[in-house]
């Protein structure tokens, strides 16, 4: 469904541009094996209702190889509850708030909440932090769900050749109750052949509600 800190969609990005993506073996021309891997991608990510994806080739056009691959366990119910409870905090001591939640950011982005690796490569991140129902948004991807997001990073990058690095951030903006940051990452997808995607950047905001918990995550990528 990993921003940009590394999310589902930006591989699909990467993957959709030749220059991005390298492989250290296929059975089949170069052409066969790039519609291949946008469309394993499209199908064992999307298929399983994450969100919206860019069309890909008919699933018989596949090559046979490919296509065993393409069956992926349920990314589960959008409206699944994570974590223990939310760390609420109200308006009023919302400016106290911040710089604790954007630390958390910070050590998530980069280590992952309990050490599995930077969670837009892991999904490693602290469920508390953020609402069930937090919104996800990138140029190509629109998902509502914290558990669908969390489940289809665990799936896509292999966080042991996978990484994410601060590049500026967070930033705390009081007024416009956001906090932003520039990330650079780099990642192995889970996938038989092991493409690589190259570093890119990305800068994300997080919206914060009146509760301080984050309602919205936004993604952009120099990656197209």
């Amino acid at each position: 469904m990993r921003t940009h800190a590394l999310t589902l969609s930006t591989a699909l990005c990467s993957l959709c541009s030749t220059a991005a993506v390298r492989t250290s073996h296929a059975p089949t021309a170069c052409g066969e094996r790039q519609a291949s891997r946008r469309h394993w991608l499209h199908t064992a990510a999307f298929g399983a209702g994450l969100g919206t994806a860019v069309p890909a080739r008919a699933l018989d056009a596949l090559p046979a190889t490919v296509r065993k691959y393409t069956a992926l366990a349920p990314l589960g119910s959008a409206t699944a509850t994570l974590g223990g409870a939310k760390r609420i905090c109200l308006s009023e001591v919302l400016p106290e708030c911040l710089p604790l939640l954007a630390k958390t950011l910070a050590r998530d982005i980069e280590k992952g909440a309990t050490g599995k690796g930077g969670y837009p490569i892991s999904g490693d991140l602290t469920p508390e932090i953020f609402r069930d129902d937090c919104r996800f948004v990138d140029p190509t991807n629109d998902v509502t769900s914290l558990a669908k997001y969390r489940k289809a990073l665990t799936i896509l990058f292999d966080p042991n050749e996978s990484s994410v690095t601060l590049v500026k951030g967070p930033i705390i903006d009081e007024a416009k109750r956001t906090i932003s940051a520039t990330v650079r990452s780099v990642g192995t997808l889970q996938l038989p052949w092991r493409p690589k995607i190259e570093p890119w950047e990305s800068y994300l905001v997080w919206k914060i509600d009146g509760d301080g918990l984050i309602e919205q995550q936004s993604q952009t990528w120099n990656v197209t």
